[in-house]
């Protein structure tokens, strides 16, 4: 449409995370498509492109406005639109939301686009070239496929209200941990999450850095000018002298870090300098170390210094995401839901049809690599010890 034919409305720029979250506007704002529904397509499309209310999202004195699809929306002026600014914002509130309880990852440049509020209380969306915002934008035009159309089914929207208590308690939680960046702090949970174990442990680290900086400030360098000392102000905050292995080893004798949090600082500092120094590549417990040890120091500095497990349960959830921790056998058995049959491939009793065979030539693993059976069985019990020990258990 040209600029003149466009209704009365506003132009927004939009954010969207994985995974799709609903937010519905109260609790009778339900959302129960059928399985047929998802199949057909024949969900309330209408609903998904519908404006749920506003939250305050520290843009003031304007608010934020929240889509039924769980969007972020702000109106497009000129300190808002620059794509940069933007996500900046947008983080800011996804990190809240994540430390609030509700659990989101982070907004990628690509996930961030443009739309237009109708009066009408609909929004409609533009542009985006992620695959999340992809997502959204198919689901609300009713033309992606059916495996996409899943996402939707049995999803429980939660309450504007619960959301606006989420981002209220992790902006309580946040001021009290400035200047961290949400953007990689995120990133680094969303690459954990993923199970791109080197990016996160990058990531979780440099967060971890910016608490350490922050509690030395507070805690030790602001105390300086009480004794007059010369030069000890430019002693102590010299990172040659103090880094940041040697500035927790002092926070912990002042009793500012416990012994748990400084043994998971210790594990994950260890393979960070391994990752940076050898190119070592970390593993899922070294991670896991540096993910637990940034909510623990959030958890200390939000409530100065008394309770490290303040954000326990936030932790759990996105260990319990991870698609590289192993599976108990429980997780492994579950039956689905529902289910549909798939195309079938030649070689499948259940393929019928013509096809033109290919030989690979294939050998068994035994005749070049005697030695196979053994690796194998010493793989296999590797793999039950590893079970048997929950990462990020405290």
């Amino acid at each position: 449409m040209t600029e003149p034919d466009m209704p009365d409305g506003v132009l927004l720029v939009m954010a969207v995370s994985a995974p799709l979250k609903l937010i519905a506007k109260d609790r009778r704002d339900s959302w129960k498509p059928s399985l047929q529904d998802i199949n057909q397509s024949t969900y309330d499309y209408l609903k998904l492109n519908r404006a749920s209310g506003f939250i305050d999202g520290n843009v003031a004195p304007y608010m934020m406005l929240v889509g039924f699809d769980g969007s972020l929306a702000m109106p497009a002026l000129p300190e808002f639109s620059k794509p940069d600014a933007a996500l900046k914002i947008f983080n800011r509130v996804f990190l809240e939301m994540l430390l609030g309880g509700v659990y989101t990852q982070g907004a990628l440049p690509s996930d961030i686009c443009t739309g237009w509020l109708f009066k009408t209380g609909y929004i409609r969306m533009y542009g985006g070239t992620s695959r999340t915002t992809a997502l959204h934008f198919s689901l609300r035009d009713r033309s992606a496929s059916i495996s996409d159309n899943i996402v939707l089914l049995d999803q429980k929207p939660i309450t504007l209200a619960t959301l606006q208590k989420a981002v209220t308690r992790g902006r309580e939680i946040l001021d009290k941990c400035d200047p961290i960046s949400p953007e990689i702090a995120l990133a680094g949970t969303t690459h954990y999450v993923a199970g791109a174990l080197a990016e996160a442990l990058t990531c979780l680290w440099t967060s971890i850095e910016q608490i350490i900086g922050r509690i030395w400030r507070l805690e030790v360098e602001s105390k300086v000018s009480v004794d007059a000392i010369p030069n000890r102000s430019g002693f102590l905050k010299d990172y040659r002298v103090w880094t940041t292995s040697a500035r927790i080893e002092l926070l912990f004798q002042k009793g500012l870090i416990e012994a748990e949090t400084y043994r998971w600082l210790n594990v994950a500092r260890k393979a960070r300098n391994e990752f940076v120094h050898r190119g070592s590549q970390p593993d899922l417990p070294d991670a896991t170390a540096a993910l637990t040890a940034l909510f623990q120091l959030l958890s200390s500095c939000a409530s100065d210094y008394k309770n490290t497990l303040l954000l326990d349960e936030t932790c759990r959830q996105v260990v319990a995401r991870c698609i590289r921790r192993p599976r108990a056998e429980s997780e492994k058995k579950l039956e689905p839901t529902y289910w549909r049959d798939i195309a079938r491939l030649p070689g499948e009793p259940q393929f019928k049809g013509k096809y033109k065979p290919f030989d690979l030539k294939l050998k068994p693993i035994s005749t070049f690599d005697p030695a196979y059976a053994a690796k194998a069985a010493r793989a296999k019990s590797d793999a039950n010890q590893a079970e048997q020990t929950e990462p990020g258990s405290n």
